[in-house]
């Protein structure tokens, strides 16, 4: 109940303050989050020290995040004008090609930027969007957060329950989008992830070979003037037969590593992606 009054009242208080000030307001709420969460920055410094960084940085990974929590609570009082204006999407090419086989299409992508806004904006330019996140401890907070990606027209399904949602959204064509660098469960495949060996969701290879949709690497990410620009990436190759799930796994984790190496600042790696030592 507490979480959910926090973020009602957070996004109340972003609908009536200027854009310039939200800004301030959510580099206060990083400095908290910093402060509060120990574990949180150990696991955030141990993930820099795998793209080779060291373990100085981390300050700006918590910044850009409350940066992008904030943009997704603003997000529902948005206009159409405002959205289009600040950002881009970059690849809708490689989209529209997937889709034109009528198997729809699966974007994958990294914990990294503001990728509520990207969906949002993939959105308005039409594409019904299909996704699932996990489900918040509250569940008054995770409707709240299903509400602000249906205020754009974005289907979000409930995480456990959304495989047979997926496949019928890929049978009518439609673009599923799924972030992929990070497992909830004790489930996942087996890869090399930054150069170690860890366990990464294998869901959107299976539905892929499935379905025989397409897969589309995707990331969202500030740029340096502060807008907010989104890449679509040309399909990974599953071979003819298609391979084996873990091959594939792989192949989309080379191009997820291509995102987090380029905006290491903007990986929302708050877990240890490796689990051996992460602290509890």
């Amino acid at each position: 109940m507490i979480s959910y009054l926090l973020y009602r009242s957070a996004s109340a208080l972003l609908r009536i303050v200027p854009a310039r000030c939200a800004a301030p307001l959510a580099a206060a709420v990083a400095a908290l989050f910093y402060a509060a969460k120990p574990r949180i920055r150990r696991n955030v410094a141990r993930n820099r020290e795998r793209l080779g960084l060291g373990r100085r940085g981390t300050w700006m990974v918590f910044r850009n995040f409350s940066r992008a929590v904030a943009d997704f609570l603003r997000l529902s009082h948005l206009r159409r004008d405002e959205l289009m204006s600040r950002c881009v999407v970059r690849g809708t090419g490689h989209l529209d090609a997937a889709l034109a086989s009528g198997k729809g299409a699966i974007l994958f992508g990294p914990h990294l930027g503001p990728w509520e806004l990207g969906g949002a904006y993939l959105a308005t330019l039409g594409y019904r969007i299909n996704t699932t996140a996990l489900e918040h401890p509250s569940k008054r907070v995770t409707r709240f957060f299903s509400a602000k990606r249906a205020s754009w027209g974005i289907v979000d399904y409930p995480s456990r329950t959304c495989a047979a949602s997926f496949l019928r959204a890929l049978a009518r064509g439609e673009p599923v989008v799924l972030l992929v660098d990070r497992h909830f469960s004790k489930r996942g495949v087996r890869a090399r992830f930054l150069g170690e060996e860890t366990l990464v969701p294998g869901g959107h290879v299976v539905l892929a070979l499935r379905s025989g949709a397409p897969l589309l690497p995707c990331c969202s990410f500030y740029t340096d003037d502060g807008r907010i620009e989104g890449v679509i990436g040309p399909p990974v190759e599953t071979g003819h037969p298609p391979g084996p799930v873990e091959a594939v796994v792989s192949a989309c984790l080379d191009r997820i590593e291509e995102f987090v190496r380029a905006h290491p600042d903007q990986w929302f790696g708050f877990d240890h992606v490796w689990r051996e030592g992460e602290d509890a």
